[in-house]
């Protein structure tokens, strides 16, 4: 997941719902607002991501190393190298991290690069991956959301 300037306004007005919310006794309309909120840009991420690659090519790359980033565990970001339709050589870095080398390096794979942006691709049978932790924040959202929710009406 990257960060966008969307993502840090979401997180202001966050926290200025919450803070105004909690003044006038209204926390849980609140959080529940924040869940709404969430959800759109959620699916404002999954948009731009399907919109970022609605027009790919196929090709076959070969994975020639790995990126680490080591925070609190280590990822790995695959280097493709790959040839597009205009034979033009591209080496790309892997958008989204993983925890563990799923590829030799030296292996063929069968990516989808973007046309308009060809160090943008994906590999062709992970493409659910580019979206799939969005769907799985919104299903765990709206379960927490409910169980707030059940909780409040019991209680209150």
């Amino acid at each position: 997941m990257k960060i966008e300037k969307a993502d840090y306004v979401w997180a202001v007005l966050s926290f200025i719902t919450v803070g105004i919310t909690f003044h006038y006794g209204v926390l849980l309309y609140g959080l529940l607002g924040i869940y709404a909120a969430m959800v759109l840009l959620f699916f404002y991420h999954i948009m731009s991501i399907r919109s970022r690659f609605a027009d790919t090519e196929a090709a076959y790359g070969t994975v020639t190393g790995y990126r680490t980033e080591k925070t609190m565990t280590e990822y790995y970001y695959p280097i493709v190298e790959f040839e597009t339709a205009e034979n033009e050589l591209i080496s790309a870095v892997y958008d989204y991290p993983d925890k563990k080398k799923r590829y030799n390096i030296g292996e063929d794979v069968l990516i989808n690069y973007s046309v308009n942006a060809p160090l943008s691709f994906f590999f062709a049978e992970r493409e659910k991956e580019l979206t799939n932790i969005y769907y799985r924040c919104i299903i765990f959202g709206g379960a927490a959301a409910v169980i707030v929710l059940i909780l409040a009406v019991a209680l209150g």
